[in-house]
C-alpha cells in the first residue's frame, strides 16, 4: 500500500518520488527483515536505461557518499538507510533538541528510508515497523545532515 500525503502533493518532486519508490520496492522485496541492512545503500541510475545500476555500500552514510563520488551520466541517485524514530512531543520549535536519542524513546520503533535525487531535488519515501507494508511518500526534504550531504553528492561537491 502506498500512501501519499495529500496536503503538500506540490512540494514533492515527481521524479525523485518515483525514483525512492522504485528502490524502495527492490529492496523491500529483497529483505528478510525489512529493517535491517548492514550497510547504507546507494544506487546510481545511469542515463543511459540499457545499462545496470550501480550500487555502493558502507556502514556510515556521510562517508559512502563522501567516497564515493556520483558517477557520470547519473539520472538519479538514491539512498537508503534503516534506523530508528520516535515520535515529537508537541509542535517542534525550530530550536528544538530532543531530550532523548530515538533508539533510547519507549515510542521507538525502525524505519526504513529511502531519499532519492533527481533534477537536484530530493524525494523520500520511508517504511515504519508498525506498518511494514504502508510507504509513507514524505512531503518534505528531510531534516538534519543527509540530505545536504545528497545534494553535494549530486552537485559533485
Amino acid at each position: 500500500m502506498t500512501k501519499t500525503l495529500d496536503d503538500n502533493t506540490d512540494e514533492i518532486h515527481e521524479p525523485a518520488l518515483l525514483v525512492a519508490q522504485f528502490i524502495d520496492s527492490l529492496v523491500h522485496a529483497e529483505l528478510e527483515d525489512p529493517f535491517e541492512i548492514d550497510l547504507a545503500r546507494l544506487y546510481a541510475m545511469p542515463e543511459n536505461e540499457n545499462h545496470d545500476w550501480q550500487i555502493a555500500l558502507e556502514a556510515n552514510p556521510y562517508e559512502l557518499m563522501l567516497n564515493n563520488p556520483r558517477p557520470p551520466a547519473t539520472k538519479a541517485g538514491c539512498l537508503v538507510v534503516t534506523g530508528w524514530a520516535a515520535p515529537i512531543e508537541g509542535a517542534p520549535a525550530p530550536d528544538y533538541a530532543p531530550t532523548s536519542r530515538p533508539s533510547e524513546h519507549p515510542k521507538r520503533q525502525r524505519v526504513r528510508v529511502c531519499i532519492a535525487i533527481c533534477d537536484g531535488k530530493i524525494a523520500t519515501v520511508m517504511r515504519s515497523s508498525d506498518e511494514p507494508d504502508e510507504v509513507k511518500n514524505m512531503s518534505e526534504r528531510g531534516m538534519g545532515g543527509i540530505p545536504d550531504v545528497l545534494e553535494a553528492w549530486w552537485d559533485g561537491r
